[in-house]
């Protein structure tokens, strides 16, 4: 009996130290998530406060007149990267100027139900997504017209569906059931929701169309980079060769232009330009000298890891500038938000137009 109690005894012992053995490392595990998540987000402070860093050297060169007369700024606005030495290795920043692709928020202006390919105010889109086309860079799964009147439903008011177009009805219909969202484009993301659903199609997506906070299509033809001449093309509804564009883009004074009487001249002195001063005017009307819409991009390693950054930033017309939207990355297709800017402090409503 005596030997039994003990055994028993015995058992008990192995059970609590078989217990105390599994909490220890539960404890253990938790502790070292614990320190995981905390060096995360020492890094994230870190690397927050380089980047309000960034934001407020973008500010200043955006807004210094004698910067803006430097070679290298311009360059720096048509894509190429600078590069700032940090005590945790190197910084790297681009300043993308977002006045050098079409927004998509442009077409909840066209409003009834003409179909997307007769539109006669489309023709800058058109010619652009059928270049796309031409070149092999446009989706499978959506053609020009069906896409662009689903994305005009997409962001329209009303209830009224294109001919290649879907409004709610439709799309309660489909799995997952979802609705249209009648109101512009907040991330470029949204296309995915798009029939067919397909949630890599923003990555498909060519480069030369974004989401802006408001509803006009207009380029920087000081920013734009050689290789976005079809996105002028377009704008041009394919009036001006596209080889006198490439000429053009190549001969582009490297501080831009001061006036867009200068750009009109120097075009017409390496191509041909319609002798319309009414279509002159009309285009001059989407052309800009400076833009009102930015993107900061920051990149850096911090912990042996990798971080991307990203700051939007609007410009006024009085040089007051605004941070409406921030990310931390890796970035991928405009997806990874970590924070709205409260409307209230920065006085910028994203959405309103």
């Amino acid at each position: 009996m005596r030997a039994s109690q003990q055994g028993v005894a015995l058992l008990a012992v192995l059970l609590i130290l078989a217990v105390i053995t599994v909490a220890l490392v539960q404890m253990q595990q938790a502790a070292w998530q614990d320190l995981a998540r905390q060096e995360v987000r020492q890094l994230q402070q870190q690397g927050a406060a380089y980047r309000l860093g960034v934001e407020t050297l973008a500010r200043q060169v955006l807004t210094d007149g004698r910067i803006r007369e430097q070679p290298r700024f311009w360059a720096t606005l048509r894509g190429e990267p600078v590069a700032y030495p940090v005590d945790e290795g190197v910084l790297s920043l681009r300043l993308v100027d977002l006045r050098t692709c079409f927004n998509l928020n442009q077409l909840s202006r066209f409003e009834g139900t003409e179909a997307s390919l007769q539109h006669p105010g489309l023709l800058s889109w058109r010619l652009l997504i059928h270049h796309y086309e031409n070149e092999d860079l446009w989706l499978e799964d959506l053609s020009l017209g069906a896409f662009l009147d689903q994305a005009r439903d997409w962001v329209d008011e009303d209830q009224d569906v294109l001919p290649q177009g879907a409004e709610t009805p439709q799309y309660l219909a489909q799995n997952p059931p979802r609705l249209a969202a009648n109101q512009a484009f907040a991330d470029l993301s949204e296309v995915n929701w798009l029939l067919p659903l397909n949630r890599d199609r923003f990555r498909d997506l060519p480069p030369g169309l974004c989401v802006l906070p408001d509803q006009r299509l207009r380029l920087n033809v000081n920013t734009l980079a050689p290789a976005q001449w079809p996105l002028l093309w377009a704008l041009l509804e394919g009036q001006v060769d596209a080889l006198d564009l490439q000429a053009w883009l190549e001969a582009r004074p490297e501080v831009g232009y001061d006036d867009l009487d200068s750009f009109w001249s120097d075009l017409s002195e390496v191509g041909q330009i319609p002798d319309d001063a009414a279509w002159q005017a009309r285009i001059s009307q989407r052309l800009m000298l400076v833009s009102d819409y930015y993107r900061i991009e920051m990149a850096m390693q911090l912990g042996g890891r990798d971080w991307i950054f990203e700051s939007d930033l609007y410009l006024g017309a009085d040089a007051s500038t605004r941070i409406y939207a921030r990310r931390v990355g890796p970035v991928d297709g405009r997806v990874n938000w970590i924070d709205q800017v409260n409307r209230e402090e920065e006085g910028l409503d994203v959405l309103e137009f």
